[in-house]
């Protein structure tokens, strides 16, 4: 008997997906390590937070659960009511920074501050051209089987949002099997067009299981992504 787990959107959280297309004021994040990517400069991890031009800010994560010997994801999208966007930085104001909390001078105590560490916040141009203004939203949505010991096993888990500009171009929300429970920023799709496209040509060490977080499994894994309306 094959073992199966669904991490598919809740219809809540896919309402408020659809509810993206449309005009933002802002995305923002929050600072700190892991934030920058080494391997993929249009790589961004932290809790997200975005900002409509109506309705509520939505913090945008990965809720990430145990199974099958490894961990699985999906994108979390949760309202929020109250928010302090004076302590976060911005992907539409390069310049804003946010607060970090450190040490103060004296020892005795910790005080916000912006910070320090280059990689902890976002350095390039600002997005909003690129999302300013989201003309279509659409769900990548994650089928996967593969076995244990002669057991089987499925899952399928919305793993992304892919959001296309008023101008035609995309990035990714996507979320990724993590204890930090941080998503993605993809700010060019870059590599990871393989998950929108699959006549994309293949990448050494970018295949769909390695983009998705399941490059080390034990097990082989038969990986298909599909992109659905939301």
């Amino acid at each position: 008997m094959t073992r199966s787990i669904d991490l598919s959107l809740p219809a809540p959280e896919r309402r408020r997906a659809a509810g993206l297309a449309g005009r933002w004021r802002d995305l923002l994040y929050v600072p700190g390590p892991g934030f920058s990517s080494p391997l993929d400069p249009a790589c961004y991890a932290s809790s997200l937070v975005i900002v409509p031009a109506d309705g509520p800010a939505l913090r945008v994560s990965s809720f990430v659960v145990p199974a099958f010997g490894g961990e699985l994801c999906r994108l979390r999208l949760e309202s929020l009511v109250d928010y302090h966007p004076e302590r976060l930085g911005s992907f539409f104001e390069p310049g804003r920074r946010g607060l970090v909390y450190a040490m103060s001078g004296d020892r005795r105590g910790g005080e916000a501050r912006p910070p320090a560490d280059p990689s902890w916040c976002y350095q390039g141009p600002s997005l909003a051209r690129r999302l300013g203004d989201v003309a279509r939203v659409r769900v990548l949505r994650e089928r996967v089987s593969g076995g244990s010991d002669g057991r089987p096993f499925s899952w399928i888990a919305d793993r992304a949002l892919a959001l296309t500009s008023a101008a035609g171009e995309e990035c990714l929300l996507l979320s990724r099997p993590d204890a930090s429970e941080a998503a993605v920023l993809v700010a060019a799709p870059g590599l990871y067009r393989a998950l929108l496209d699959e006549t994309a040509p293949a990448v050494p060490g970018a295949a769909r299981a390695d983009l998705l977080g399941y490059g080390d499994w034990d097990a082989p894994l038969d990986v298909v992504v599909e992109v659905l309306a939301a």
